[in-house]
């Protein structure tokens, strides 16, 4: 390739969002990396935050700090002028999402990850699914071209708008370095001491946290000693994980870690026994691999994506059966092999999503952008 944009506008509002947020601070680093100069807009009240983690790629990342956060009416009219003034310098703008300022470049590239407000599973207002609908359908719209990251996403995304296929490519989503680098955690000390099972992931109603802990109410009958840990973002104080714990009894045996630092993230895949992620509903799934990257196996839901993304062996349960669950949860823990075989068909699904190959996705992408 003869040409490579080495100027890039990549959004940063999402930046210490979950799913996003991580998707867009791998991405960032990444091409960073490659010697582009990257200008994001961030939120000034993640601003010592954001120091601190691009403090070594300081010298590509070029951050503009707002007063304003995502999907906020001011953010809609004041970046929009930020992008005005940057146009002529700046080769591809990139959004790894939907939230678009009323005014936007040509150049533009659009990530989507998940279509949630479209399915039953989304859980917040009719007036928020109203307001997604509005952004989505401006965003593909306007796009140049439109990024899903998995072949499930790109038909959810076609079926809406038929008319956006010439304009989506698949890219797949990469483990984080930091997950890879396990190694530099061999002497940590264990968070949790007990033996225990995992979850890692926020709270929503997509992620099938309910069923998962009475699916574990069945499995510590057999594994008196087990715990189950959840680590993840909370909404509320007090919602219906905690009343179902509350109703079964379950406070000793279920532990919560909320909001976890990677490098907690880290030691807890480090030292599960087994990493369980009974979603419904997902655009990817990189919880499963990050934890297969620590070396602790995972087992899934068998949705569709997860079965493109993982394979049928670990994405191997139906996530509205109870039973179904406990008997592979208990089927991995009493069978050591059957967890080394797990991690080791894990360990190559992991290849398929090697970080130089994506990046060079991107890449490519851009280069199109500029040239069509």
């Amino acid at each position: 390739m003869s040409y490579i944009p080495n100027k890039l506008y990549i959004d940063g509002l999402f930046y210490k969002g979950t799913g996003i947020g991580r998707y867009y601070e791998s991405l960032v680093k990444e091409l960073a990396q490659k010697g582009m100069k990257i200008y994001t807009c961030v939120s000034m009240e993640f601003k010592k935050d954001f120091e601190h983690d691009f403090k070594q790629y300081s010298k590509n990342i070029l951050p503009i700090y707002v007063n304003y956060r995502k999907f906020s009416v001011k953010g809609f009219w004041e970046q929009g002028k930020i992008l005005k003034k940057l146009e002529k310098e700046i080769s591809v703008f990139h959004f790894p999402h939907i939230n678009l300022p009323i005014y936007v470049p040509e150049n533009l590239v659009v990530t989507i990850h998940d279509l949630r407000p479209f399915t039953e599973f989304w859980d917040r207002s009719y007036f928020k699914r109203k307001v997604f609908e509005w952004y989505f359908k401006r965003a593909i719209k306007k796009a140049k071209r439109i990024i899903a990251i998995s072949e499930s996403s790109k038909e959810e995304i076609g079926n809406i708008c038929p008319a956006c296929n010439a304009k989506i490519k698949v890219i797949y989503e990469f483990v984080d370095e930091k997950f890879l680098r396990i190694k530099n955690h061999h002497n940590k000390e264990r968070l949790i001491k007990d033996e225990y099972i995992l979850f890692v992931g926020n709270r929503k109603k997509h992620k099938n946290l309910f069923r998962l802990i009475l699916v574990f109410d069945q499995v510590k009958n057999i594994f008196p000693n087990l715990k189950l840990v959840i680590a993840g973002k909370k909404d509320s104080k007090i919602d219906e994980i905690d009343l179902l714990k509350n109703k079964l009894n379950l406070e000793e045996k279920i532990i919560e870690i909320i909001s976890p630092s990677d490098e907690e993230i880290i030691n807890l895949y480090k030292y599960a026994k087994l990493f369980i992620f009974p979603s419904f509903y997902e655009g990817f799934g990189l919880p499963p691999l990050e934890a297969i990257a620590c070396g602790c196996p995972a087992i899934t839901s068998n949705i569709p994506v997860l079965k493109e993304i993982l394979g049928e062996n670990i994405a191997c349960f139906n996530p509205y059966s109870v039973d179904n669950m406990a008997d592979k949860i208990v089927d991995v823990l009493v069978n050591e092999k059957k967890r080394k075989t797990l991690l080791e068909e894990g360990k190559k699904r992991l290849k398929l999503y090697s970080k130089d190959k994506i990046i060079a996705q991107y890449i490519e992408l851009f280069y199109e952008v500029t040239k069509s």
